[in-house]
C-alpha cells in the first residue's frame, strides 16, 4: 500500500497542490451541477415569471396614468373660460382672433403636462361652424367632414355616454410630428356649468409610440406585445420576433372575469419560450412579454450563487489544505512582518524579539542593528539642527548694530570732555537698558511694551548726540503692550528712518508707530515723514558699512515663527517710509499679585 501510494502520489509541491484541487473543487463541483440542473431550471422559471409580472403590471399601470393624463386635459379644456367664451360666443371675436386665443390655450395646457413626456392631440368643434385643432391635420380641416365622422355621431346620440374610449382610432396628425397608424382616443361632450352642451372634442394620444418608449429599456430581456380582446397583435415593437397565434388563443381562453385582474404564464414548448400576460381592462387588451427559455436560464444570478456557495466551501477546504502544508515557513515570516510593521508605527522605538532560529534569527538580529544604527543617526541630525538654528540666531542678535555702540560710546566720551551736567548719565542709563536687552541671549521674544522701552532709550540717545527734532507717536492699546514680538524688530527700522529717512538732519520730523490685529495676525506698523528711500540711495556710497538690520528682522521672524505666516512690507515715497511687520498673536498674561490683568496667550 505504502509503495503504491508513492506511485500514485506527485513528488512535487506544486503537484500535489494540483492533485488536491482537481479532487477537492473541480469533481465535486461537477457532480452537483449535474445533479441540481432539474431543480434550478424550475427555480429560474419561477423567478422569471415573477420578475415578468412586475414589469407588465408596471406597463400596466403606465397605460392608466396615460389615459388619466387625457381625461386630466379633457377637464381643463371644459374648465377653460376662454375656451368656454369662444366656443358658446364666437361673433364676439373674429377667426384670426379666435384661433390665437384657443392655439395659446392649447400651447398653455400642453406646458401643464410637459414632464410627462407624452402629447396629446385635441379637436373641438363647437355648434355653431368652427373646427380647432392643437396640431397639423393631414387634410384641410372642414366642419362639415369632421361633424359627420363616426365620433361626433356616437356623441350626439341621444342617451350616449358622455366619454368614450377608442384605441384603434385613425392618426390624423401629419406624419413629421407622428408615424403610428394608431391612436388611442377620447370622445367627450363638453358642456357648461349648466350642463348645456357647447362643443365635442376629440383628444388623442400616441400610445404606440409610448409603449415603444416604455419597453425600449427591457427589450433585451425578452419582447413585449399588445393584443386586443380577440387576441390579434395590436402592437409589436420587435418586428422580427413572432407571436404564436395558438398562444394568442389559449390567453383569450384562459381569461375570465374572475382573472382579468390578475397575471399569469404559458410556457410554448414548441417554441420553448415563456409568455407572461397581463390584462388591461381600460383598453380591453393585453400586455404580453416573450421571453426565451434559453436566454432566461443564462441570466438569472441565483444559480450562480448557488454555485458559487458551494464553489466557495471547497475552495476554503482547499485553502486550508495548502496553508496546513506550507505554514511551517510561512508562519514565522508572518510574525516577523508583524513585528517589523509595529517597530514603524512606533517610530522605530521598538526591537523585534530574537527568537526563533536559523534565517529568522539572522533577519531579526540584522533588522534590530538597523534600527539601533537609523535612532542614532536621527538623534545627531536632530540635535545640530537645534544648535544650527540657535548659533544662527545669535550671530543675527550680535550682528544688531555694532556701529551704534560704537558711536554711543564716541557721543559718551564728547559730551565727558566737553560738558560737566546730567546728560552722561542719561545717555548711560539709556545705553544701559539697551546693552542688557542684547546680552539676554536667553530671551528671544520680548513683550511690544519692552520694545518700546529700547525705542525710547535709542531716541534719548540719539537726541543727546544729534539734538533733532524727531517726534515718536505710539498708536497700541493696553491688550496689544502685551504682545510678544522678536527682540530688536522695531528698533532697526526706527534707526532707518533717522540715519536714511531724515539723513541725521535737526529738522523738525515724526515716526508713528501703530499695532492692531488682523484675525490671528499682530500688524506692528513703523511710518516716518523723511525723505524716502530713493532719495536716500544717493547717500548710500558714503556709508562704511553695509545695512544688515531689514534683513535681520526678516530672518529673525522666519526663525522663531517657523512653519507659520509672518512678513514684512515696506511702501516708499517721497513723503516717507511705512514698514508693516506681521507675525502670529502671542498675547502674555501680566500678574499682580497673584491676579490675572489681561490677556490671553
Amino acid at each position: 500500500m505504502k509503495r503504491l501510494y508513492l506511485r500514485l502520489t506527485p513528488s512535487t509541491f506544486k503537484n500535489r497542490i494540483l492533485l488536491a484541487f482537481l479532487l477537492l473543487v473541480l469533481t465535486p463541483i461537477a457532480v452537483l451541477v449535474l445533479y441540481n440542473f432539474k431543480e434550478t431550471e424550475q427555480m429560474l422559471q419561477d423567478n422569471a415569471e415573477t420578475k415578468n409580472m412586475e414589469q407588465l403590471i408596471g406597463i400596466k399601470n403606465g397605460f392608466v396614468d396615460l389615459m388619466s393624463l387625457v381625461m386630466k386635459t379633457g377637464l381643463l379644456l371644459e374648465q377653460d373660460t376662454t375656451i368656454l367664451s369662444i366656443m358658446k360666443n364666437p361673433e364676439q371675436s373674429d377667426e384670426i382672433t379666435r384661433k390665437k386665443l384657443v392655439e395659446s390655450k392649447f400651447g398653455a395646457i400642453e406646458n401643464t403636462f410637459f414632464m410627462s413626456g407624452a402629447t396629446v392631440y385635441y379637436t373641438l368643434i363647437d355648434l355653431h361652424g368652427n373646427a380647432y385643432t392643437s396640431f397639423m391635420p393631414k387634410d384641410t380641416l372642414s366642419y362639415d367632414e369632421i361633424q359627420s365622422e363616426d365620433w361626433v355621431q356616437a356623441l350626439k346620440q341621444e342617451g350616449s355616454n358622455r366619454y368614450i374610449w377608442n384605441p384603434n382610432d385613425r392618426n390624423n396628425v401629419v406624419r413629421e410630428s407622428t408615424t403610428s397608424n394608431k391612436m388611442l382616443s377620447l370622445y367627450e361632450v363638453m358642456r357648461d356649468n349648466a350642463l348645456n352642451i357647447y362643443a365635442y372634442a376629440r383628444l388623442s394620444i400616441d400610445y404606440e409610440e409610448w409603449f415603444t418608449r416604455s419597453v425600449l429599456g427591457s427589450r433585451q430581456e425578452g419582447s413585449f406585445f399588445l393584443l386586443d380582446a380577440s387576441g390579434r397583435v395590436m402592437l409589436n415593437p420587435n418586428r422580427d420576433e413572432t407571436f404564436s397565434p395558438d398562444i394568442a388563443q389559449s390567453i383569450v381562453k384562459s381569461t375570465s372575469q374572475q382573472q382579468t385582474a390578475r397575471a399569469a404564464s404559458i410556457i410554448d414548448p414548441k417554441e420553448k419560450s415563456l409568455y407572461t400576460y397581463s390584462y388591461i381592462e381600460e383598453l380591453n387588451g393585453y400586455v404580453v412579454k416573450k421571453v426565451q427559455l434559453a436566454q432566461l436560464f443564462l441570466e438569472v444570478d441565483k444559480q450562480k450563487q448557488r454555485f458559487f456557495g458551494v464553489f466557495g466551501v471547497i475552495l476554503l477546504l482547499f485553502v486550508l489544505l495548502t496553508y496546513f502544508i506550507s505554514s511551517t515557513i510561512t508562519v514565522p515570516l508572518k510574525k516577523l512582518q508583524k513585528k517589523m510593521e509595529m517597530t514603524a508605527k512606533t517610530n522605530l522605538k521598538m526591537k523585534l524579539p530574537e527568537q526563533g532560529r536559523g534565517e529568522i534569527l539572522a533577519l531579526t538580529q540584522s533588522f534590530n542593528i538597523m534600527i539601533n544604527d537609523l535612532n542614532e543617526l536621527l538623534q545627531r541630525l536632530q540635535l545640530e539642527e537645534k544648535q544650527k538654528q540657535f548659533v544662527r540666531f545669535q550671530v543675527l542678535l550680535s550682528q544688531m548694530n555694532p556701529h551704534f555702540l560704537l558711536n554711543t560710546l564716541n557721543t559718551i566720551k564728547s559730551i565727558a570732555l566737553d560738558k560737566d551736567d546730567d546728560e552722561i548719565y542719561e545717555i548711560c542709563v539709556a545705553l544701559g537698558k539697551i546693552l542688557e536687552t542684547t546680552l539676554n541671549t536667553e530671551v528671544d521674544l520680548i513683550l511690544l511694551k519692552d520694545e518700546i522701552v529700547l525705542i525710547e532709550s535709542y531716541m534719548e540717545i540719539q537726541r543727546q548726540r544729534f539734538g533733532h527734532g524727531i517726534e515718536i507717536q505710539y498708536d497700541i492699546n493696553e491688550e496689544l503692550q502685551y504682545a510678544l514680538i522678536p527682540k530688536f524688530c522695531l528698533q532697526p527700522l526706527i534707526e532707518n528712518s533717522l540715519i536714511h529717512g531724515f539723513g541725521q538732519s535737526v529738522k523738525q520730523g515724526r515716526i508713528d508707530i501703530s499695532a492692531k490685529v488682523t484675525g490671528q495676525q499682530l500688524y506692528l506698523q513703523v511710518k516716518d515723514n523723511g525723505m524716502g528711500i530713493e532719495r536716500a540711495q544717493l547717500n548710500k556710497a558714503t556709508r562704511k558699512r553695509k545695512g544688515i538690520g531689514v534683513q535681520n528682522i526678516r530672518e529673525s521672524l522666519e526663525l522663531l515663527f517657523k512653519n507659520q505666516r509672518t512678513g514684512m512690507d515696506i511702501v516708499s515715497s517721497d513723503t516717507g517710509t511705512e514698514v508693516i511687520i506681521h507675525c502670529p498673536l502671542l498675547i502674555s498674561k501680566p500678574y499682580d499679585g497673584g491676579k490675572l490683568i489681561c490677556g490671553e496667550r
